[in-house]
């Protein structure tokens, strides 16, 4: 795919001759956290929940180097180093796709909490990814956006995931697989609430990291077929609409049968929501956030909210709750 240069300020009237658009030197987009596995779609399927959102500027400079500020609730706690903070990365990748020779300023209001499973860092590296894309006119499908991003994961986790960043990025439900990778973005629909619940466990350095060791190396045949039709209902479900479907296929037998130690109390929570009638429960990301899926047609969130709490109190685990929904893909909220 060709690019299109940015033209920097002592080029544009040179632009404005040529035909170019002058672009912008800064833009600022927002991009939403989001839960990932949903059960049985480990790696593979994620959903951008609409509760917190990172927001993201990236500014041109003359420095020729990427620089990293932070603020916001949560901007204290992240890395300056643009290798280990999950935006330095993608922009890193996007600044050398461009040819240009001219350095970033990268400015992170940081919203979504870290450490609770709910695709933070990937938030960043989505927001920060559209941004760069925009600011440097690349033009990159859904595809190449994504696998960009997931670079910035690598940098926080070690592993390149594209679950989260896929669905920060593309908004809705949203399946990643393959290599070269393919995404799929779908609307929810419309009656789906999503209980989020988040056990205060004690605080783990490299959770993400921890978690993805626990899951096995080898997986028997008969786990295998049991994820794939669990997985292929949960997709079915959401083109549909089929909240009932969806939750069928919530359930897994790969990576939550050896990461529930890590949520105490998980398997009884789990029982007591779906009693409570939540379509499905699963583990979000590597957790300890635990999501529920409701039809709010039919049911109280908030109700099957507090039942969860009530139930993790009764294994000494103290926790919180919110409901939210879907929400929608990485946007720009501002151009300079």
């Amino acid at each position: 795919m060709g690019t299109r240069p940015v033209i920097i300020e002592g080029e544009l009237s040179l632009a404005r001759e040529i035909g170019y658009m002058v672009p912008a030197k800064a833009v600022r987009v927002e991009a939403y956290c989001s839960t990932a596995n949903l059960g049985a779609g480990f790696d593979v399927f994620a959903l951008a929940l609409n509760k917190f959102v990172d927001r993201v500027q990236v500014r041109t400079t003359n420095t020729r180097t990427i620089t990293i500020k932070a603020r916001g609730p949560f901007g204290r706690e992240l890395p300056r180093d643009p290798n280990k903070n999950s935006a330095g990365p993608p922009a890193r990748a996007l600044l050398d796709k461009s040819g240009l020779n001219m350095g970033i300023e990268i400015t992170l209001e940081k919203n979504v909490p870290p450490g609770l499973g709910l695709g933070s860092s990937g938030a960043t590296a989505a927001a920060c990814t559209q941004a760069m894309n925009n600011l440097l006119q690349l033009d990159l499908s859904s595809d190449e956006l994504v696998q960009t991003a997931s670079i910035g994961e690598a940098a926080v986790s070690g592993t390149a995931h594209t679950d989260n960043v896929g669905a920060s990025l593309l908004g809705g439900f949203v399946i990643a697989y393959g290599k070269p990778l393919r995404t799929v973005s779908v609307k929810p629909p419309a009656k789906l609430s999503v209980v989020v619940v988040s056990p205060k466990t004690r605080p783990r350095k490299n959770k993400t990291s921890l978690a993805r060791s626990l899951v096995p190396k080898k997986i028997e045949t008969g786990n295998a077929v049991l994820n794939v039709g669990r997985a292929s209902a949960i997709a079915l479900g959401f083109a549909r609409g089929d909240l009932d479907l969806i939750g069928s296929g919530m359930e897994d037998a790969i990576a939550e049968p050896h990461r529930e130690s890590l949520v105490p109390g998980y398997r009884s929570v789990r029982m007591i929501a779906l009693a409570a009638h939540a379509s499905g429960v699963a583990i979000s990301g590597a957790g300890p956030s635990i999501v529920a899926l409701v039809d709010k047609t039919k049911h109280d969130p908030k109700k099957i909210g507090r039942v969860m709490v009530r139930e993790f109190s009764k294994n000494n685990v103290e926790s919180t709750f919110f409901v939210t929904g879907p929400a929608g893909a990485a946007r720009v909220i501002r151009r300079e």
